[in-house]
């Protein structure tokens, strides 16, 4: 379980919150109330201060990378640091595996960065974000409009891709969507974000 006691980010404050194996939670707010700042925080990825647990075990006990292998930030528009999909990837044979899920050829491997669509982009940001599991180890995902840039089939693909980890207690997720049905489809709970303080909401 990921539990985050206390949070703060900026301005904006979290108390309270949990997120187990298996669960996926949207998070709502009006534009620039600070969605992906938080998500940002709860990955350690920009200044906060808190007190957040991963199985008991505080995120100020744990080595930063090892937190944010397991607690990692997608956002909607991915970084690059290669010239080749294929330098972003430790394993290519999994790579290979799981690309027809995304409806993704296999000679994507081999592609430049340059030519990605922002649709391909984002489905290669998700599995270079999952390629690192371990079994019996959960991944906290948080998503920004991870399937902003996808039309309705694709969205449907990436979800089924997520929700078959999450029926597998794998993962969990915490997203953020404009999309109302993805929402309503996809999520089993609802945090927002309004006055600075992120809550959970019934929808």
């Amino acid at each position: 379980m990921l539990f985050i006691e206390q949070l703060e980010v900026k301005a904006i404050t979290a108390h309270g919150l949990s997120i187990d194996a298996g669960e996926c939670i949207s998070l709502s707010g009006a534009s620039g109330m600070g969605k992906s700042l938080f998500m940002k925080g709860v990955a350690d990825l920009v200044i906060n201060r808190g007190t957040l647990l991963l199985d008991g075990a505080a995120r100020s006990d744990m080595y930063i990378p090892d937190w944010r292998n397991r607690v990692t930030y997608v956002g909607a528009k991915p970084a690059w640091w290669c010239d080749l999909v294929s330098e972003h990837f430790n394993n290519p044979d999994w790579l290979a595996s799981q690309l027809s899920a995304f409806d993704l050829p296999e000679k994507a491997i081999n592609w430049t960065v340059h030519r990605l669509s922002s649709g391909e982009a984002q489905r290669l940001a998700l599995l270079r974000a999952l390629e690192e599991s371990v079994e019996g180890v959960v991944r906290y995902l948080l998503l920004d409009e991870p399937t902003s840039a996808l039309d309705g089939l694709r969205q449907k693909q990436v979800e089924s891709y997520l929700q078959d980890l999450l029926d597998d207690k794998k993962i969990a997720v915490l997203f953020v969507s404009h999309d109302e049905h993805q929402v309503k489809r996809f999520a089993q709970r609802h945090w927002q974000v309004y006055d600075r303080r992120v809550r959970e909401v019934s929808i």
